[in-house]
């Protein structure tokens, strides 16, 4: 009789795990870090609490995330009365965007092993703003010809090898192609030459978002890269698209509100024409397919802007660094219409660069 009562009343005590009575347990989850350009680790933290009326075997999981890199974590025991528990991981998002960190799941069995229930974590989860890749790698020429229409600066800008200066003595760091051996000789130790910088007043770029999700991706990443790069440089750079303008601005502020805009960019299908600029700033155009509204819209912001660049990725990529080659197709209808038209664009003032999805995208080290 005492064990037939000794073991009504464990199922008795055990009924509660099965019972809706479990009040619901409390969750945060957190990064330290809560932006930053894809591709780079981030550490992630789990608090969660709840009470166990009883004594009962709880597990807690934490949910996967594969685009956050993040492969899950669990932690289980046995508990009864208010329980702590603190986790620590790291994420490593592949994509830029803005997500959600991921939460976790709580699992409670009861000591007899007879039932397990999940009971609702609530709590906030705290979100994590993913920027483009930044490369250190842009188109061979851009960087100089974005540059080479601004007055002479004694520091700020880039070298125009047009502009040549003179010589002075060599700098650990030098490129060898940079050697004068003429005055090396005569002055008898290293010399180089020396170019005037110059710069613009400023750069605004605009993205034709007309394309697919690789296209889109690739085009944020070139903007991110190339507003760091010319924002190193001390220059004041703009971002643009349908629906979006960010005048140029300096600044690490400006900067970061750019990173943030090219981490939410979508594709859409409508389109429009590149803003007009403010005078004397040099505006880039990306676009895929060159449509004939966007040509047109080049060349009316050509007579305020000191130069427009229109830049066209007809598959929609470029190698990214470590990248090998991709196959690549026939003219689209926008690209024959834009390369039949190079010659009269770039005597406007619009210079169009094609650039293949064979071809990778690098800084002149010049």
């Amino acid at each position: 009789m005492s064990l037939a009562l000794l073991l009504l009343t464990l199922a008795a005590l055990a009924l509660w795990v099965v019972l809706p009575g479990l009040a619901p347990g409390r969750q945060r989850v957190r990064t330290a870090r809560p932006y930053g350009a894809a591709g780079r680790e981030r550490p992630l933290e789990l608090e969660a609490e709840f009470v166990l009326p009883l004594p009962a075997f709880w597990r807690v999981e934490w949910t996967p995330a594969t685009r956050l890199g993040f492969r899950g974590e669990q932690a289980a025991g046995l508990g009864w009365g208010r329980v702590r528990l603190r986790l620590e991981a790291a994420v490593e998002p592949r994509r830029r965007g803005e997500y959600e960190l991921p939460g976790a799941r709580l699992f409670v069995r009861d000591f007899l092993g007879f039932y397990e229930r999940e009971v609702r974590l609530e709590g906030p989860r705290g979100r994590l703003l993913v920027y483009p890749r930044i490369w250190e790698q842009l188109p061979p020429q851009l960087a100089l010809t974005l540059l080479a229409e601004g007055p002479e600066a004694p520091e700020l800008g880039l070298e125009d090898a047009s502009r040549y200066r003179g010589t002075r003595e060599y700098r650990p760091g030098d490129a060898l192609r940079r050697m004068h051996w003429k005055a090396t000789a005569r002055q008898g130790h290293p010399m180089v030459r020396e170019f005037a910088w110059v710069r613009a007043t400023g750069v605004w770029i605009y993205i034709d978002v007309r394309g697919g999700e690789v296209y889109i991706d690739h085009m944020a990443e070139l903007a991110a890269s190339l507003a760091v790069r010319l924002m190193d440089l001390g220059l004041a750079v703009g971002l643009a698209w349908p629906g979006f303008e960010r005048p140029p601005a300096r600044g690490l502020e400006a900067l970061r509100g750019m990173l943030a805009a090219l981490a939410r960019l979508e594709p859409a299908e409508a389109g429009g024409a590149p803003p007009l600029p403010p005078p004397g700033v040099n505006l880039v155009v990306f676009t895929q397919d060159a449509p004939l509204e966007l040509i047109e819209g080049a060349l009316a912001a050509r007579a305020r802007a000191a130069r427009v660049h229109l830049l066209a990725f007809p598959e929609g990529f470029f190698l990214r660094p470590g990248e090998k080659g991709r196959p690549i197709w026939g003219r689209t209808d926008g690209m024959a219409r834009l390369q039949e038209r190079r010659g009269l664009l770039h005597a406007a003032g619009v210079y169009v660069h094609v650039f293949r999805g064979d071809e990778a995208v690098r800084f002149s080290r010049a």
